[in-house]
């Protein structure tokens, strides 16, 4: 249970940074900067994001196979 609570926590947390990090980007971009390593790191935590949830997808699966 304290892993799904764990993986839950972390695909909250990745979806705040990638909301921080979009409007960074936005103002970046409204600003004249140059915005390729924002966009990197952008990039990076929608991979994050991808596996928190592919993690919290296997572990529902995994209490639902015990609950069962």
């Amino acid at each position: 249970m304290m892993e799904m609570l764990e993986a839950e926590r972390r695909v909250v947390e990745s979806n705040a940074l990638i909301e921080y990090q979009r409007r960074l980007i936005e103002e970046l971009t409204y600003e004249g900067h140059d915005i390729t390593s924002a966009q990197i790191v952008f990039d990076s935590l929608l991979v994050s994001l991808s596996l928190h949830v592919q993690d919290r997808h296997r572990l529902r699966a995994m209490l639902n196979v015990k609950a069962a």
